[in-house]
């Protein structure tokens, strides 16, 4: 429905990715639909995250940034159809399957930081462990995959240690939330960012935990270590396990449950 409404033509629904969410491509057209599935299911309503994430890449495809642009041939959006939340972005060639190496994208990610600094807009400061988190514990308790106990004491441990964090690293600035070598693509141009819903404001220091924590290892946690000191690193780390720990947890009875 949304292609026909701006008379956009396409072959077929070339499906680049299935995760967290769909992304298709309508080939031949270079256009590609971020569809809202399991976060969707999470978070209830997914429009501010996709909110966000477009109005942090319009900005950094302005200023020279790679990242997968908002598509030209639609508007991006966020856009509803049939009851998904979807965003239009502009279809980049790349290496299917193909993930940069743990040094290659510390470097690329030091550059969008560079970037990521003049986005005028604003974005809640470690969204990914705080609202985000909130939601994903709160469907956890409803469905039996945490109780109430654990969720609690998470809870006070995500705000002890985030509290710490912040008053080891009080500088804030736009953060691509949730980067780590799979999201991103490996054009012939070199590195390209995707995936910014998770967009947020903090300390450098969340994107790079997550970099150690999905890819980085012991030589990007070294260096970062060495940039950071131990104890901010550990606390970054730590705060970015209790998020993506706990999304694990529903992914990892998704199947049984039919979500």
């Amino acid at each position: 429905m949304l292609a026909a409404e701006h008379r956009l033509r396409y072959d077929e629904i070339d499906v680049l990715k299935h995760g967290s969410n769909l992304l298709v491509r309508l080939a031949p057209a270079p256009v590609v639909l971020r569809i809202a599935t399991f976060t969707a299911l999470i978070r209830g309503d997914p429009l501010s995250c996709l909110e966000r994430e477009v109005a942090l890449v319009t900005y950094l495809a302005s200023v020279g940034a790679a990242v997968m642009p908002p598509s030209d041939l639609l508007p991006p959006g966020p856009h509803v159809v049939g009851g998904w939340a979807m965003t239009a972005w502009r279809y980049v060639v790349h290496e299917r399957g193909a993930v940069p190496d743990p040094i290659t994208t510390l470097h690329e990610l030091d550059d969008l930081h560079a970037l990521m600094r003049g986005f005028p807009g604003e974005l809640p400061v470690l969204n990914p462990a705080v609202d985000d988190l909130d939601r994903a514990l709160r469907f956890a308790v409803a469905h039996g995959v945490y109780s109430q106990a654990q969720a609690d004491d998470l809870w006070a441990r995500r705000d002890e240690v985030m509290a710490q964090l912040l008053a080891l690293a009080p500088d804030v600035q736009a953060l691509h939330g949730d980067a780590f070598p799979r999201n991103s693509l490996l054009s012939p141009a070199g590195l390209v960012w995707i995936d910014f819903e998770d967009c947020c404001s903090g300390p450098v220091l969340w994107d790079l935990a997550v970099l150690i924590r999905q890819g980085g290892g012991e030589r990007v946690a070294d260096i970062v270590r060495r940039r950071y000191g131990e104890e901010a690193t550990r606390l970054a780390i730590t705060l970015r396990g209790f998020q993506a720990d706990t999304w694990m947890a529903l992914h990892d009875i998704r199947a049984s449950r039919s979500w």
